[in-house]
């Protein structure tokens, strides 16, 4: 069995693991960046650390979030993001995936509570969906 975060974005669920979870954020304080990439919102401050929060729908193809009401903080190798959700994050337990994950980063399909949740992989989404390249 398997402790997971599962977070909506758009029509659609996504989970991460739970030890990868380290708080979540009610209405984040965004602050815009001028010419940003597509999918990546903004940043956020959280007690003095500055973490990018991530447009979950953009990262998994579902579309876009402009205003999240919620923010997931997650590591992500060795650094923190915060991922977007629509609503309140739920705890969930995974058992046997349902089925494979379609696209890099999706870890794989589980069944919860009568809907498909898609297990994802923050790193590998990260760098297959989005253009984080640093300002040379």
């Amino acid at each position: 069995m398997m402790r997971v975060l599962v977070m909506a974005a758009n029509d659609a669920y996504f989970a991460v693991h739970m030890e990868r979870v380290h708080q979540v954020l009610r209405h984040p304080l965004v602050t815009r960046i001028p010419l940003s990439p597509v999918g990546l919102i903004g940043v956020v401050n959280v007690r003095g650390e500055i973490v990018p929060l991530l447009d979950t729908a953009v990262l998994t193809g579902t579309g876009r979030l402009d205003e999240p009401a919620f923010a997931v903080l997650v590591s992500s190798g060795d650094d923190m993001v915060a991922l977007a959700a629509q609503e309140l994050p739920v705890a969930a337990d995974f058992e046997a995936p349902v089925g494979a994950g379609a696209q890099p980063g999706e870890v794989g399909v589980y069944s919860n509570g009568g809907r498909l949740v898609v297990l994802i992989d923050v790193e590998e989404l990260v760098k297959n969906r989005l253009d984080l390249k640093r300002a040379s």
